[in-house]
């Protein structure tokens, strides 16, 4: 159907273009019918249209074969133009439809950002290689409020609870754990009580940190006045630390599980403190099937590697798993 803008420009049918275009690339109705599989009164009747729509011949016959007029030839540039642009919507719209293009935005609690999203997306980055990603590192309140304010995809933190309405899906339960070098004499053990921590350098997370908090709650007295000699916000330090030999750190193990410290081994605290790290998916934003193809990449990674490193006689998981 024809149609008018307020300034008075045709608003012409791409239908309609692709006719005119199959005419000019095949130089007759026949030819521009067959390409379109519709039939040559079609053809012809869709030009006299578009002729009169814009008000000068588009063709002419010249001993019986259809001619170009100068005006066809000054539109066929501007024409290719449209449909090599529809051409790369279409190409675009098939890859976002299968997963193959598009841009993901993820907010990570820095513990889990080296030992469990940078693998994750080396692995999802292999078969998905058009797909671009943004990952923000950061302290876990500030994950949340990126998710909450819709600023990322999706979020992955490390608290034992989220506040608020957000989405969230537990991946695993975990427990704060003990770092320690091979070598150190506490490492024969399987389990670390808080009076084998005594006379110990012990490394973990500020007092504001929810780990933190809890560490600190369960040192005081009668459990012995334990007190943190060296406080950091990143578990990437306190292993850095524990590697010096500087002393045991009293974090969340999936740095420890990154093959980053092969030096240093995992030992349970008791008594435990539990974190569950978790997806947190923004409000009124449903993710794209590329969001959701690296959430279930991430979900597997971090499950893959606890059940690896953590033995039967020594998980890490949920002492129920």
């Amino acid at each position: 159907m024809r149609r008018w803008n307020t300034g008075g420009n045709i608003l012409i049918n791409v239908r309609h273009l692709a006719v005119f275009r199959a005419v000019m690339k095949t130089g007759s109705v026949s030819g521009a019918a067959r390409m379109l599989a519709v039939s040559q009164p079609s053809v012809t009747k869709t030009l006299q249209q578009i002729e009169w729509e814009i008000g000068v011949p588009l063709f002419e016959r010249v001993k019986g074969r259809l001619q170009a007029t100068t005006e066809s030839l000054l539109l066929m540039p501007k024409v290719d133009g449209v449909f090599s642009a529809i051409e790369q919507v279409e190409l675009l719209a098939g890859q976002i439809g299968r997963g193959h293009a598009g841009q993901i935005s993820i907010a990570t609690a820095t513990t889990l950002a080296a030992s469990i999203v940078v693998p994750s997306v080396a692995k999802y980055r292999s078969k998905r290689q058009n797909i671009q990603i943004k990952i923000r590192a950061m302290a876990t309140r500030q994950v949340v409020e990126d998710v909450g304010n819709n600023q990322v995809d999706f979020g992955l933190a490390d608290a034992a609870t989220i506040e608020g309405s957000l989405e969230t899906e537990i991946i695993c339960s975990a427990q704060v754990c003990c770092i320690m070098r091979r070598d150190h004499p506490l490492a024969v053990k399987g389990a670390i009580g808080l009076d084998d921590l005594q006379g110990q350098t012990l490394i973990s997370f500020f007092e504001e940190t929810l780990v933190g908090a809890q560490l600190r709650q369960k040192f005081q007295k009668p459990n012995g006045g334990l007190e943190i000699a060296i406080s950091t916000n990143q578990s990437l330090v306190a292993c850095s630390l524990v590697d010096e030999g500087v002393g045991v750190a009293l974090i969340d193990p999936f740095t420890a599980i990154s093959n980053l410290f092969p030096n240093l081994v995992i030992r349970k605290l008791r008594p435990t403190i539990e974190i569950k790290p978790r997806f947190i998916i923004p409000p009124n934003r449903p993710l794209s099937l590329a969001a959701k193809e690296l959430l279930s990449v991430i979900r597997d990674e971090l499950t893959r590697k606890m059940e690896e490193v953590t033995p039967a006689s020594n998980r890490l998981l949920d002492d129920k798993a």
